[in-house]
């Protein structure tokens, strides 16, 4: 009875022992089927993380725009790269909102307005590309950049002035535009020139006179200038005319009046403009009006000097109203008051009789 409760107890012992074994190991085998997957897991979604691009942030302009195919539109992003690529697209529209966006950038603003004068011009926008390069070159610093703008501005306008239908006719904005070159240079005797013509077009005689005057101090377009000054005759400007001379040495004075006021003018047909010297006008100050600035080509050099409206000038019984004269960097004590150059003589066919002592003139057909 005895043996049997120990053998009883032993059996039990072992059972409760073989149980606890069991589930110990059962709890461990499912510890590691649950974590392994979880492992497993993690490591997947690492490896896929180490796939994707590394830099997730936002590009640079300049990357971002190299990503940027050219018929791709960029929002407000700027580059100048990316302004060609719009204009070799011809999507002028949006190269000029990208431009616009940087009219208040010092920097780059001069570079822009210089894009849109192109753009325009390319548009058939006459008006709009000669003011975006007048803009232009009111901001550009580099004199050389300027120069060329003025070229190719200057170029531009004489190709529009062949062409009328391109500014729709409208001369006065034309010349308007002629006249802000010359502020730039405003001794350029071929815009001159192309004035004078034009507005002798439009029978404005006395600007027109002004600026062949202007002209004729250029020798480049000394010719062509007198050409024009001899299409200003009066209507009652008599066909024939002679005027009689005062031999001094080996040249020949003419007496005339300006604005009633007597004066001995030597004939010069070496000079192109007709003026009074600084001491006869000093004499007569209310001569001097309507002036306007002038370099004059003299023996000594180029000088500085004014041109000045007089109410009429008669000689003999020609006279010549609203002329313009030039004040002459001289003084009258070789005895004469002035010059009496080709701005008038050239309007006329003429030879000066060297026996008689008489300038014989002729009006000069128009051609």
């Amino acid at each position: 009875m005895q043996n049997k409760k120990i053998l009883l107890i032993v059996m039990a012992a072992f059972a409760l022992g073989y149980g606890a074994s069991e589930y110990h190991h059962s709890l461990v085998h499912q510890t590691e089927t649950c974590s392994q997957p979880l492992v497993q897991t993690q490591a997947s979604v690492l490896g896929k993380a180490s796939s994707m691009p590394s830099a997730e942030a936002a590009p640079s302009n300049d990357a971002a725009l190299s990503a940027v195919k050219p018929d791709e539109k960029v929002g407000d992003v700027f580059s100048w790269l990316r302004v060609d690529q719009l204009i070799a697209k011809s999507k002028y529209e949006d190269a000029i909102h990208l431009l616009q966006t940087q009219m208040g950038d010092a920097k780059n603003a001069p570079r822009a307005w210089l894009y849109l004068s192109q753009i325009y011009k390319n548009q058939s926008q006459v008006v709009a590309a000669v003011d975006a390069w007048f803009r232009y070159l009111k901001l550009e610093m580099d004199d050389q950049k300027i120069s060329k703008a003025l070229a190719d501005i200057k170029n531009y306008l004489v190709r529009l002035k062949d062409t009328p239908s391109l500014f729709n006719e409208d001369y006065a904005w034309l010349m308007g535009q002629f006249d802000e070159l010359l502020k730039y240079n405003p001794n350029d005797g071929e815009l001159h020139l192309i004035l004078a013509a034009l507005l002798l077009q439009l029978d404005d005689t006395y600007q027109a006179q002004y600026h062949a005057l202007m002209a004729a101090n250029d020798p480049h377009v000394q010719r062509k200038a007198e050409v024009i000054l001899a299409q200003l005759n009066g209507s009652d400007t008599p066909q024939e005319i002679n005027i009689p001379l005062t031999r001094q040495s080996n040249q020949f004075l003419v007496n005339v009046t300006v604005e009633g006021y007597p004066a001995r003018l030597l004939l010069d047909t070496g000079a192109s403009l007709s003026g009074l010297s600084a001491s006869y006008t000093a004499k007569y100050p209310t001569l001097i009006k309507a002036t306007k600035p002038i370099h004059l080509n003299t023996a000594s050099g180029v000088q500085d000097s004014f041109l000045f409206t007089v109410t009429n000038i008669s000689i003999e019984n020609l006279v010549f109203n609203q002329h313009i004269l030039a004040q002459l960097p001289m003084d009258n004590s070789h005895g004469f008051d002035g010059l009496l150059g080709v701005d008038i003589l050239g309007r006329f066919d003429f030879v000066i009789d060297q026996n008689a002592s008489v300038l014989r003139l002729k009006v000069r057909k128009q051609q």
